[in-house]
C-alpha cells in the first residue's frame, strides 16, 4: 500500500481529528458539491464508487465531509462524473 506524503492510515486519521472549524466546513462543503454533482449525472454512490474504482464506502464518507479525497481519488472521482477537477471545488 502506498502513502502519499509518508503519512500512514493512522497518522492521516489523527491529523483528520484535529481539523479546524475552518476545515471541517471545507470538506462539508466539498462532500456537497460532490454530491450535486453526482446527482446531477443521475448517479448512486454505488455507481459512482464502481465507475472510480475507489473503496465501497469512501463516496459517502467524502460527501458526508468525513474524510478527505487524496489527488488520486480526486482524478478518478473527476473521470467518472466527467468533468474537469477544478468543477469538484467550484463551491
Amino acid at each position: 500500500m502506498v502513502f502519499l506524503f509518508g503519512f500512514g492510515n493512522r497518522q492521516f486519521a489523527a491529523m483528520l481529528n484535529q481539523l479546524t472549524k475552518e476545515e471541517e466546513q471545507f470538506l462539508v462543503k466539498f462532500g456537497a458539491q460532490l454530491r450535486r454533482l453526482r446527482k446531477e449525472k443521475g448517479m448512486t454512490q454505488a455507481d459512482l464508487v464502481f465507475e472510480a474504482k475507489v473503496h465501497g464506502n469512501m463516496i459517502g464518507r467524502i460527501e458526508r465531509g468525513e474524510r478527505a479525497a487524496n489527488l488520486l481519488q480526486l482524478h478518478k472521482i473527476s473521470k467518472a462524473l466527467q468533468v474537469k477537477v477544478e468543477q469538484l471545488f467550484d463551491f
